[in-house]
């Protein structure tokens, strides 16, 4: 399951770079060139001519009196060496764009019109339909992974509880039945003794506390099996041995089968 997790996250990142770089080398516009061609065209017509100088002057650009023949660019506030509007547009392109902007915007057609930004690319990316098919794909077999390790979690558990109660009830059986001097079912118990120990493992219990448990189950064990009997240490051991197991569920919940 953690393997299977990691692949489908491992394609989504990969599937994802590939949309970031997708988006990345289409957030060029091929078409920028040409809208300021147009524009230029559009501000250098005979018509717009004069008032280009004029968004020039009032733009601060260019000196008051400067016309189409003899132009007076500014330069730090004074007017520098006139020259004509097509030099000024060559020599000059920031500020030619500058001027020439807001004219094409004011008297030009919307197709000389920059279009919007476009929203950065992790926007673009989160935009992507296969961006988000991929991420809903990968959300849900989460979801499920976790759910299954939850269930699986649980069931191992209830087993755990199901072998505790099975073999506590046991135990006390033959604890009781030897305090009355009578035969105990010895393979039974034993039985429940190896299924128990299973569902330890199986549980996931490892380390001290899996030693912890396989001691106290083996002292309880040998407690009510051993010869001669003594009731004191076998009652003892399966009270300390059920409190243990009753932690280990996790569950808090009494086990069937208690002392009698």
């Amino acid at each position: 399951m953690k393997l299977a997790l990691g692949g489908v996250g491992g394609v989504a990142a990969v599937l994802v770079l590939l949309g970031a770089r997708a988006a990345l080398h289409a957030g060029a516009d091929p078409g920028a060139a040409l809208r300021a061609d147009a524009r230029r065209v559009h501000c250098l017509s005979a018509k717009q001519r004069p008032e280009l100088v004029q968004a020039a002057v009032r733009l601060g650009i260019a000196a008051p009196g400067s016309t189409d023949a003899r132009f007076l660019p500014l330069r730090d506030g004074r007017p520098a060496a006139p020259r004509t509007l097509d030099e000024w547009s060559r020599t000059s392109p920031a500020d030619f764009d500058r001027a020439c902007g807001p004219l094409a915007a004011v008297t030009g057609a919307k197709s000389l019109q920059d279009p919007p930004p476009k929203p950065e690319l992790w926007k673009q990316v989160a935009a992507n339909p296969l961006c988000t098919l991929l991420l809903g794909a990968f959300l849900t077999f989460a979801t499920a992974a976790a759910t299954a390790r939850t269930a699986r979690r649980q069931t191992l558990t209830d087993q755990l509880n199901s072998a505790a109660a099975e073999y506590l009830k046991a135990a006390q059986a033959a604890r009781v039945a030897r305090s009355r001097e009578r035969a105990a079912d010895v393979t039974g118990l034993e039985g429940r003794r190896v299924d128990l120990l299973s569902a330890l493992l199986r549980a996931g219990r490892r380390g001290a506390e899996l030693r912890n448990l396989q001691g106290l189950l083996e002292t309880a064990h040998k407690a009510v099996m051993a010869g001669p009997f003594e009731a004191a240490p076998a009652e003892e051991g399966l009270r300390r041995l059920e409190a243990a197991l009753v932690k280990a569920v996790r569950g808090g919940r009494m086990l069937s089968g208690g002392r009698t």
